[in-house]
């Protein structure tokens, strides 16, 4: 078995990202391979622009063999050639950067940034969670939304509708009493933070889950790890205008409040449509776990 590091922008544990290092590392470790700050194989997530330097990790070392996994903001990242394998969230984000490539293919090989060893590969967002048969009657609501307090359009629609309609919205998160856009958001926080491992208790709880992503990540067409979280968990989710959600995992998006409005009614109307929606989603992310992701990424660890 191997030795291997985690470069990761988010180690505290009020960054959802925080889950996708803590899942992948445990898992890896229970496959037998060792965590070891500094060691030869170093995974780095790419939410952004690469850092000089990563706890435990330390300086990027081109004899290290470097293995990027990118989850979001593929087009904040000034360069990719430097690493020894690449793996991107979604066939639309490969596309972006063999187009980079193909841009840059007359130009000497020390400009080429975007010009790979090896060919990209693709490792869509991954879960550690499955379906339960429980509720929690804490959870017990129409709409549930779980996240930070930034202004988020998707909590600017649904404010409006659920006072419209006198429907029981519950948002999870820290700070919402401080949320700088409608002030009525902080009246629906029930909970600063929820563990992990109850999150199938709140996707079977509630009967709808608002999921939003950064514009950036609509653009490029690659959902969050949350979205597929929530999926995986047995819950039924309504995000954003994501052309991936869409296409590739046949997910229901909202362009404006009255579309949102529209898909909420219909399926809070219809709990047949809803249960059968959620069980298509759930058949094309059952297999996205992250015991898949670690094999992926550990047949290329150097022992």
């Amino acid at each position: 078995m191997a030795k291997f590091c985690i470069a990761s922008p988010h180690k505290d544990e009020m960054w959802y990202d925080y889950r996708l290092y803590i899942n992948l590392r445990n898992t890896l470790e229970k496959m037998g391979h060792t965590y070891q700050a500094g060691s030869k194989n170093r995974i780095y997530f790419l939410g952004g622009p690469q850092r000089l330097h990563y706890p435990t990790v330390g300086k990027f070392d081109n004899d290290a063999n470097n293995i990027a996994l990118i989850y979001c903001h593929a087009q904040k990242l000034q360069r990719i050639n430097l690493f020894d394998h690449v793996f991107v969230p979604s066939q639309q984000v490969k596309d972006y950067f063999v187009k980079k490539k193909w841009k840059e293919r007359f130009t000497s090989r020390t400009q080429r940034k975007f010009t790979t060893r090896r060919e990209i590969e693709i490792i869509r967002p991954f879960s550690s969670l499955s379906p339960t048969d429980q509720k929690q009657q804490k959870f017990v609501c129409d709409i549930a939304f779980m996240g930070t307090p930034r202004v988020r359009p998707i909590v600017e629609a649904v404010l409006s509708i659920v006072e419209k309609h006198k429907l029981d919205l519950k948002i999870i998160g820290p700070s919402w009493g401080a949320y700088p856009g409608n002030p009525a958001a902080k009246k629906y926080c029930i909970a600063k933070s929820l563990p992990y491992e109850d999150i199938p208790l709140l996707a079977n709880s509630a009967k709808i889950h608002l999921n939003d992503h950064h514009h950036s990540m609509n653009q490029f067409a690659a959902v969050s790890h949350k979205y597929v979280d929530m999926i995986s968990a047995g819950g039924f989710v309504i995000c954003d205008n994501n052309q991936d959600a869409k296409k590739y995992y046949q997910g229901e998006t909202f362009t404006d409040e009255a579309s949102l409005e529209d898909l909420i009614l219909h399926y809070l109307g219809d709990d047949e449509a809803r249960k059968q929606k959620q069980l298509e989603q759930y058949q094309i992310v059952k297999q996205q776990t992250t015991i898949q992701a670690a094999h992926c990424l550990a047949r290329y660890f150097l022992v």
